[in-house]
């Protein structure tokens, strides 16, 4: 049977074009097909050690194109047993802000090779990943709306957990993402008092990288919908310019709720209109 260190060399290459002749599949892809296909054969993936499930989904995120390496596992049906809960995202609708609705396992494609190409660390191309898993479980009838995806999100990561041997830290960032990302896209509607609630959410000024790498992934998420461009993302702006303001208020000697309407306050006048 195809050893896991070949399988995931395979993977991670997905989107190499290596030596292939124009109009003709690279050789690291029909490696990939065959692979996939004698694993299947085998029952492989069932028999794999969770350890080993996890190298399989980091060397696909970081692959060059990722997509092409999970659209791969989909396509022979390796998906489906590795991550079940993200190939239940495929023939699920969403909103846009355009007319068409948009399938959630396609954006999550998209979205997953936007902070590939950002240059995103393995734990935060897996927060992208499990972001929308919650929503293969609403029902169908409230579709496209997807009421209280994040607690079916949260305890789908969790029924993952048990499965695959997901680092620590990448599973809390998971976890964390799952309840703020949405929260960052809603910000231009925020007022100051949400808004300083959202940075104490983040530790923006605890942990200014982690903050940063939030905003990214934001941006990458936004960027994975037609017609948008990560650099155009204005909220991360909106959201710098708080914590800036944040930043700045004295808060020693004060009770958390106070410190916490001073920081609102100082947003408040940093956000007003000029």
């Amino acid at each position: 049977m195809t050893n896991v260190d070949e399988l995931r060399d395979l993977l991670r290459s997905s989107g190499d074009p290596g030596t292939a002749l124009p109009g003709s599949a690279p050789p690291q892809a029909v490696r990939l097909a065959a692979a996939l296909v004698l694993l299947m054969a085998r029952g492989g993936i069932v028999r794999m050690s969770p350890g080993a499930r996890w190298q399989l989904i980091e060397a696909a995120l970081l692959a060059p194109q990722p997509s092409l390496a999970f659209e791969a596992l989909r396509r022979h049906r390796v998906l489906a047993v590795l991550l079940p809960e993200v190939a239940a995202l495929f023939g699920v609708p969403q909103l846009s802000d355009g007319r068409e609705w948009q399938d959630v396992g396609e954006h999550q494609w998209r979205f997953v090779d936007e902070v590939a190409r950002a240059g995103a660390p393995p734990a935060l191309r897996f927060a992208a990943l499990m972001h929308k898993i919650g929503k293969a479980g609403t029902p169908r009838e409230i579709w496209p709306s997807h009421y209280k995806q994040e607690l079916r999100a949260h305890a789908a990561l969790q029924a993952l957990a048990r499965r695959v041997t997901v680092p620590a830290p990448a599973l809390a960032l998971a976890h964390l993402v799952v309840d703020v990302l949405d929260r960052i896209h809603a910000v231009s509607d925020m007022r100051a008092g949400p808004i300083a609630q959202l940075l104490a959410r983040l530790q923006a000024g605890e942990q200014p990288e982690r903050f940063e790498q939030l905003l990214a992934l934001a941006a990458c998420d936004w960027a994975a919908y037609p017609g948008h461009h990560a650099a155009d993302y204005a909220k991360a702006a909106r959201l710098r310019l708080a914590q800036r303001a944040a930043g700045q208020v004295a808060v020693k000697g004060l009770s958390a709720d106070a410190a916490l309407q001073a920081r609102a306050e100082a947003i408040h006048a940093a956000l007003r209109p000029r």
